[in-house]
């Protein structure tokens, strides 16, 4: 089982060093547009594909993908899905959360589930 635990970090490594992932400690400012965004704390000025943190994420647009944290989540533009405790956005397609606050959503606030109304239509 040990085995099996070394080669998948071995191999998530291998492609994390050839794709545009960046990893951020604590809110790093300036990083422009990387595919996958990966720390304690992100922040970023847009993320094309995933942004995932065990805090919280702050980041403006997510072009293509989700947004995932453990505690909170904070966005003007997510494409697919945000996920965490607490999640805010103008726009999310989907959130998933304790608290969901969405400002193009079902209701402005909506706990578990809140989708946007361009879902419906």
């Amino acid at each position: 089982m040990r085995k099996l635990i070394v080669s998948a970090a071995m191999a998530l490594a291998a492609v994390c060093a050839n794709a545009d992932v960046a990893w951020d400690w604590w809110c790093g400012n300036g990083l422009k547009n990387p595919v996958v965004h990966l720390g304690i704390a992100c922040k970023a000025l847009t993320v094309r594909n995933a942004e995932v943190s065990l805090l919280f994420n702050k980041t403006p647009v997510i072009r293509n993908g989700a947004q995932v944290s453990l505690a909170y989540n904070d966005a003007t533009e997510v494409k697919w899905v945000q996920a965490a405790l607490v999640n805010y956005a103008k726009s999310a397609k989907v959130q998933v959360g304790l608290l969901n606050f969405n400002d193009n959503g079902f209701l402005p606030c909506l706990p578990i589930v809140n989708l946007d109304k361009s879902l419906f239509d």
